[in-house]
């Protein structure tokens, strides 16, 4: 019990009736369920296989096993997720509820070819049938539509026919296995649950079939924030219900400075969730630090420019890892990416694919790519698969055989080879891509008819559960397009720029660029809140239901307590300031950048010499090139690579 307070020794050597632990962030509580599994096994008598413990991810389960390893020396066979201890059991006794035991775990994308077809099948959108699926199978709601009941029984025939399970329906055969066969529950002595606060209403069901009086379940409500995926904090309410818990709360922060944590309290005592009684106030336990910061940009760039010149700044005391930037959506995260990679720092995409490497954004991009490389057949055959129907692979090899590889010449070459419908669709999609090459001059422009002429958007609502935030990102995407054209960019410069973007390394060593929801359960030195808008954080969804509301404000708290040293808070004119800055006291904050009369933030853009046509001049990436024009601070350059606008802050003399 050495290096324990006396919250977490209590909970440690609580032993007899069902126990709820509320631990609050960075309250230490994987020391303390590694402390009390020792204490089951060395002072309890439990034997390791009759002790389950359940945590939300592989990573916390391994967490859990190799803490207990170093501090009690044991192995702990049942420690894993919900969905791993449920496939064994169903690998075990899965015949008793007619499954297989050799079944297969279905894939999502598998999943969801099986889900659009039956959706075809309906006339309906797959999202409205995958919705239907998780409340069904997730919140265990009765039947409430003929048509998508119709739907989901043929799903289920379908994963019978070849012996598989997905995710959900693992969950659903393990309810019904332990409904059949209630001596499962005699196998285990204890039962553990962490993360508590964000299993779903079949999982709660799962571990009331599995729990007696000694049942330990550890979580915070207020780090709720799956919602989206069926997640109900409010289990923790049934749970108090049903088993009639003792309640401890952990609440001595041991990772973040004062300042941090007493903005994180003022946060929370705006919840207005029903399980506020249970709320535990955070107390600091390391002392001194810096107030956090909050400032204003006029625009995304200048935030973008800023943070990163802060980063470059921090790595002087700080490693690279230890930093993050926390976004709330991912289509905001363009703007951090290019500073970063201009001022050449490392990063790393956490939790959501970089910006220029997304399906959507490829997508879109290809049509430029094979107008401008009518070679590339990754672009083109990508471009077909998203413009047109019914022209595959075969079609495909014909286009580069009878164009020796030019894809646009093979295709106005095998036109009159073709079955009518497909010469139809390819001279369409030909016609299509003419017009938009006749408008590369304004090619932001050109390429948004372009999506409109080819149902682009519809596509996207057809192909993805997540169409709403692909859509954010292509919208982010023309919004680049537009700045990149307005500063003078060709199109072949923008393409060469995204390449670079994209082809940088990520490793280790590298500044985190993350969700908020990707960043839960970690922590850095150093975070940065970007974009801490109205319509961001919280998102426009939230606006129109309080329950939303309540995890976005959950939301800003998880991410506000990632930090343990320095926490900055900025956003843009683009939009209002975020309503829960509002929260927090003025005197906890600073707010010097305010005093100023400017907050326009652009120190890096200072020319280091006044260059004049002719020129020669040094680049970081581009080379040596010749100065052909110069207009204010942008200047025209000749490099190998072609022409460049740049501007003239990024240009060395060559001597």
């Amino acid at each position: 019990m050495e290096g324990l307070n006396p919250s977490q020794e209590r909970a440690v050597k609580h032993f007899g009736k069902p126990l709820l632990i509320i631990a609050g962030a960075g309250s230490g509580k994987t020391k303390t369920l590694a402390h009390k599994v020792e204490f089951l096994i060395r002072e309890k008598g439990i034997a390791p296989e009759r002790l389950l413990a359940i945590t939300f991810t592989n990573k916390a389960g391994k967490e859990i096993r190799d803490r207990v390893k170093r501090v009690a020396g044991v192995d702990l066979p049942w420690a894993g997720t919900f969905h791993s201890v449920a496939l064994r059991l169903l690998r075990a006794k899965g015949k008793q509820v007619g499954i297989s035991t050799n079944f297969s775990i279905l894939s999502e994308g598998d999943r969801n070819q099986i889900i659009k077809k039956l959706s075809q099948s309906i006339n309906t959108k797959p999202e409205t049938l995958k919705n239907y699926l998780s409340e069904r199978f997730e919140n265990l709601r009765e039947p409430y539509d003929e048509k998508l009941e119709y739907a989901l029984q043929e799903y289920l025939k379908a994963l019978k026919s070849m012996n598989l399970l997905d995710f959900s329906t693992l969950m659903l055969y393990t309810r019904e296995l332990l409904l059949k066969n209630q001596s499962i529950r005699e196998n285990f002595d204890f039962v553990l649950v962490d993360e508590f606060q964000d299993t779903n209403t079949v999982q709660y069901e799962i571990l009331k079939l599995l729990a007696r009086e000694n049942v330990c379940v550890v979580g915070d409500p207020n780090q709720c924030i799956y919602e989206w995926r069926y997640a109900r904090p409010d289990n923790i309410l049934r749970f108090k219900e049903d088993f009639n818990p003792d309640v401890i709360k952990l609440e001595y922060n041991y990772r973040s400075r004062p300042y941090i944590i007493h903005i994180a309290n003022a946060v929370l005592s705006a919840s207005n969730a029903e399980w506020k009684s249970l709320i535990p106030t955070l107390r600091p336990v390391k002392e001194g630090g810096q107030k956090p910061t909050v400032r204003r940009f006029e625009r995304e760039e200048e935030e973008a420019v800023w943070i990163a010149t802060k980063v470059k700044e921090l790595l002087q005391s700080y490693k690279p890892h230890q930093i993050a930037i926390l976004v709330r959506v991912g289509y905001i995260t363009e703007p951090f990416e290019r500073a970063l990679a201009g001022m050449r720092i490392l990063y790393k995409i956490v939790g959501a694919i970089r910006f220029f490497e997304r399906a959507e954004i490829k997508d879109v991009l290809s049509f430029f790519r094979v107008l401008t490389n009518p070679y590339d057949a990754v672009s083109f055959s990508r471009a077909l698969e998203v413009a047109t129907r019914g022209i595959g692979e075969k079609t495909l090899e014909h286009i580069l055989q009878a164009g020796r590889g030019n894809c646009l010449a093979g295709s106005q070459a095998i036109l009159k080879s073709l079955p009518q419908a497909k010469a139809v669709e390819l001279y369409g999609f030909l016609q299509k891509l003419s017009r938009l090459y006749k408008r590369l001059e304004d090619y932001p422009q050109a390429i948004e008819d372009f999506l409109r002429e080819i149902d682009f958007w519809d596509y996207l609502r057809e192909s993805y559960k997540d169409a709403e935030e692909r859509e954010e990102n292509v919208k982010e995407l023309l919004r680049y397009l537009r700045q990149k054209h307005s500063e003078g960019y060709r199109l072949v410069d923008v393409l060469e720029e995204v390449d670079f973007l994209t082809e940088r390394e990520e490793e280790e060593g590298a500044v985190k660029i993350s969700t908020i929801h990707a960043s839960k359960g970690l922590e850095f030195d150093v975070v940065f809140l970007p974009r801490l808008e109205e319509g961001i954080l919280p998102h426009e969804k939230a606006k129109e239901s309080q329950e939303e509301m309540e995890e976005e404000l959950r939301l800003f708290y998880v991410a506000i307590t990632r930090a343990k040293e320095l926490l900055f808070m900025t956003y843009t004119r683009n939009s209002k300031p975020s309503r829960f800055l509002s929260l927090i006291p003025k005197e906890l904050l600073d707010l010097s950048a305010f005093a100023k009369k400017k907050t326009t933030y652009m120190p890096e853009l200072k020319s280091l010499k006044d260059f004049k046509v002719g020129d020669r001049v040094l680049h970081e990436i581009f080379g040596e090139g010749v100065i052909l024009a110069i207009e204010d601070s942008k200047a025209l350059v000749e490099f190998k690579a072609g022409r460049k606008s740049i501007h003239t802050a990024f240009l060395k003399p060559v001597v």
